[in-house]
């Protein structure tokens, strides 16, 4: 048998879900494993620049002779580290530095940089080094760029040394349970920790593997299930939506759970008809396309700042009558450009409509605070703002939803004649990075191939908006 490695990754699975972790390392061919997508390549990326900036940091260092990047760590019980900064000192002992894109001790998705480094601490040590001090190094979220980044303002070195090893004893009994836990030829395969996850999307890419009998209509499509609730449900045995009651549930949940027992949708037609009736016309659907990065782009940006680089608007009249216009920045720090397009775009009257209105609010209130000139037309569209969502989170419920709201489910269950493509930029995250790339780009063909495909995509949003928008309508018309 090939020798067992726990390497960072790992041990982060091995804590979201053991058994997972121990079916890729015993069988690996047994579950599709999901690659790396365009957005995890750039958040790679990403990583890369903050590295090469803290290189133009430490260049300064007197002892930058004695730092080196990138230096693998291997102990003799299967542990495995690549540390991003290592400073050594004439004694032999070391510092550590792990790199982060983030802005703060936590990422964005809250794992905690300071386990990270306990980790890196714990398997140097092992490897036979003596650490002295361990820092992390990430950007400062009050960094404003003004020319060229200067990485003393951009960067933050924080010393953990103590957080570290205040930690260092708890994190190895879990890393020691972990190799114990790997080095097992067999284990038991009939469930998984993750049946305890409401929502799909957090659960391990093995959970169908190990939790075959889970029903298509389970207990994991009513939204915000509390831990409470699935636990009695997990040790009930309860986990098919036909075999709970509607007392059981939440006022949102209710919907979902009517919806899967009867097989039709739950419309609320007065509270749909009392929706629409509250628009003025025109209707003006509009999506934002952002972008964020670690190291800002432009000048009046901060690391990590979402900034639209694109939008599309399809206005809709009384009459009937459907116009789109659209915007794509080709560089960096457009947002003046893409205001005023917009600003010619929409009227003084009418509702803008979107989907989750709070993301493209937000777009607002930061463009207003870079663009103070234009702070008057930006709120103004935010107290226009109406949003197309709401409607599908109790009043027109469909299990074929999944209990979701995103317009990716809705779309294709009310206006099956639209779809996302899945062969080009279908989504936010795929937006972001090929923007990224589009602008990066020296080639002219690759770059009209991704700049179509972003406006492609972006016109779909609007239009998919339009056309649920038009469906509601025909909903309560009795079509």
């Amino acid at each position: 048998m090939t020798e067992i490695i726990l390497t960072k990754s790992d041990f982060l699975d091995y804590q979201h879900c053991a058994k997972s972790l121990w079916l890729k390392k015993h069988k690996p061919n047994a579950v599709s494993w999901p690659a790396p997508n365009l957005f995890d390549r750039m958040l790679m990326q990403d990583g890369y620049r903050v590295e090469a900036i803290v290189k133009e940091l430490i260049a300064d260092w007197p002892d930058v002779e004695a730092c080196a990047f990138q230096s693998v760590f291997q102990s003799s019980d299967g542990l495995y580290a690549r540390a991003d900064l290592v400073r050594t000192h004439a004694d032999g002992e070391i510092d550590l530095f792990e790199i982060k894109a983030s802005t703060s001790l936590r990422s964005s998705t809250g794992s905690d940089h300071v386990d990270d480094a306990t980790f890196q601490t714990l398997v140097s040590e092992r490897a036979g080094h003596q650490v002295r001090a361990i820092h992390v190094i990430h950007v400062n979220k009050d960094y404003v760029r003004s020319g060229k980044v200067n990485p003393t303002e951009l960067l933050t070195i924080v010393d953990v040394t103590e957080d570290v090893r205040t930690r260092l004893a708890n994190i190895e009994d879990h890393v020691d349970a972990a190799l114990e836990w790997i080095s097992q030829d067999t284990i038991d395969e009939n469930g998984c920790s993750c049946l305890l996850i409401g929502n799909r999307a957090n659960q391990c890419a093995s959970f169908d593997y190990f939790n075959p009998d889970v029903p298509d209509r389970s207990v994991y499509l009513l939204p915000r299930i509390s831990k409470q609730k699935l636990q009695t449900f997990v040790d009930e045995r309860r986990l098919d939506l036909a075999d709970i009651n509607t007392s059981e549930v939440s006022k949102l949940q209710a919907p979902v759970l009517i919806a899967a027992q009867s097989g039709r949708p739950v419309i609320n037609k007065d509270r749909i008809q009392e929706f629409l009736d509250s628009l003025q016309w025109p209707l003006y659907f509009y999506d934002y396309e952002t972008f964020a990065s670690a190291i800002p782009i432009a000048d009046g940006l901060k690391p990590q700042q979402q900034m639209p680089v694109q939008y599309s608007l399809h206005r809709l009249s009384k009459d009937g009558e459907l116009t789109h216009s659209e915007f794509l920045s080709d560089r960096p720090g457009m947002q003046h450009d893409l205001v005023e397009n917009l600003s010619c775009d929409i009227g003084p009257i009418g509702n803008l409509i979107s989907w989750n209105k709070k993301f493209e609010m937000t777009c607002n209130k930061a463009m207003a605070e870079l663009l103070p000139e234009h702070s008057a037309f930006l709120t103004d569209l935010n107290e226009r703002t109406a949003d197309l969502m709401d409607v599908f989170k109790e009043d027109y419920v469909d299990i074929a939803f999944k209990g979701s709201t995103s317009i990716k489910k809705v779309l294709p269950v009310v206006c099956p004649h639209l779809h996302y493509s899945e062969d080009a930029v279908h989504d936010g995250a795929g937006a972001m990075a090929a923007w990224l790339e589009m602008i990066e780009k020296i080639d002219r063909a690759e770059k009209d191939r991704l700049g179509a495909e972003l406006r492609s995509y972006c016109e779909l949003d609007t239009l998919a908006m339009v056309e649920i928008y038009r469906f509601l309508r025909d909903v309560i018309a009795g079509q």
